[in-house]
């Protein structure tokens, strides 16, 4: 991380405009790097549309973690960046605190130099003139005390409102600089998952095409019979689904921040005619890099946290709501919470990524009326339930 100087109270007047010039420049170095990410995101892209193969699947892993490599150096400047925006509204708070002292100090002056006049009298003041325009004088000095009174509390509030919106947008940064910290310390470990995970398939296919292929027509039909048998039991349940205790629009948001594409939306969709048994699809695909930092999309207390290794959702949080409605994230690359612990909406719970049995980079939302674990071999406890359509709930 950037070390930034020790700033004494002395050098404040020149510190704004240094700091600025040095944002700008972090700002530049961002711009940088989310071209460079946009390059990488396109290549991965190309790669996902290539068949599977051995070499295309090792390259799709160099790229994704080249694309975590820039993200982790975004999040270095970034850090970088805050860490001076918080340090020149440090200043600006202190110049606006010093400057409140001061008109405090005025406003008192002022009222003690009023009050003395209003003990003497109002008559008395005028009566003790020499003349006419002496004590319309002594007056006008009395409503040019008024009025001085008057802007110098205006100028006060105003004062204490920058102060206030200054140390909101302060303690603001200071929570976007821990998320930043928090985003560059797991994406390092998800560095760290990709290329134990690109050892791994070489390993297992001894670098060989022929075996890596047989390989992957072995889990396609394994994970075929999971979700043949998963696909079933939802479909019996989504006949009791009660539509009179659904929770109704606005029930969740969207557990992204910005804009991401839907790959697969919920229902009968073009794809699960031709993949899937049902012929249906339980939940809404989102497009995403992987070590995109994903939120509760409502509050409630998290009812499980696991992994199907490569089959079905990989690596997956649930989280159990209000009238045992349930949310399900999977596919994701790091889960940052455990099982009985409370979220609110919008708090991380973990990270996009393309484990389970995945086409590619993404993040499955479904959502549930009523759930339970169910064991299958091979690919430990899968959640299953009565299916909703998410977009009926934002």
């Amino acid at each position: 991380m950037l070390a930034l100087p020790v700033t004494t109270f002395s050098a404040i007047a020149s510190l704004p405009l240094e700091v600025e010039t040095r944002i700008r420049e972090k700002n530049q170095e961002l711009e940088i790097i989310q071209r460079q990410v946009a390059e990488t995101q396109n290549k991965l892209n190309i790669i996902g549309e290539e068949r599977r193969t051995l070499s295309r699947d090792v390259r799709r892993v160099e790229h994704t973690i080249r694309d975590l490599e820039l993200n982790i150096q975004g999040s270095e400047i970034n850090i970088e960046r805050l860490t001076l925006m918080i340090q020149n509204l440090t200043v600006n708070r202190a110049s606006a605190e010093e400057s409140i002292i001061t008109k405090q100090e005025n406003i008192a002056s002022i009222i003690r130099a009023f009050h003395q006049r209003e003990r003497v009298g109002f008559l008395v003041t005028i009566l003790s003139q020499n003349s006419i325009t002496e004590s319309m004088t002594e007056l006008t000095k009395l409503d040019q005390l008024k009025n001085t009174i008057r802007e110098e509390i205006t100028a006060l509030r105003d004062l204490s409102t920058t102060l206030s919106e200054d140390i909101k947008e302060a303690n603001d940064k200071k929570i976007s600089l821990s998320n930043e910290r928090l985003n560059l310390e797991n994406r390092r470990a998800i560095i760290r998952d990709e290329r134990a995970y690109k050892q791994t398939i070489l390993r297992e296919a001894r670098n060989q095409e022929s075996i890596y292929l047989r390989q992957l027509a072995e889990l396609e039909q394994r994970q075929k019979r999971v979700s043949d048998e998963v696909e079933d039991l939802e479909e019996q349940l989504r006949k009791d689904f009660n539509v009179d205790i659904a929770p109704g629009r606005g029930f969740l948001s969207k557990p992204f921040t910005g804009r991401r594409p839907i790959t697969q939306p919920f229902g009968s969709t073009a794809f699960a005619r031709v993949a899937y048994r049902t012929r249906f699809h339980n939940g809404i695909d989102y497009g995403m890099p992987v070590g995109t930092p994903i939120l509760a999309a409502a509050s409630g207390r998290v009812f499980a946290v696991g992994c199907n290794g490569r089959f079905q959702y990989g690596k997956y949080i649930v989280i159990q709501h209000r009238d045992n409605f349930f949310t399900l994230y999977g596919h994701l690359s790091r889960q940052l919470v455990s099982v009985g612990q409370q979220v609110e909406k919008g708090d991380f719970i973990g990270y996009s990524g393309n484990t389970g049995f995945s086409t590619g980079p993404h993040l499955h939302l479904g959502v549930y009326q009523t759930m339970a674990l169910r064991g299958f071999a091979g690919a430990g406890p899968i959640p299953v339930g009565i299916t909703m359509n998410p977009a009926d709930y934002f």
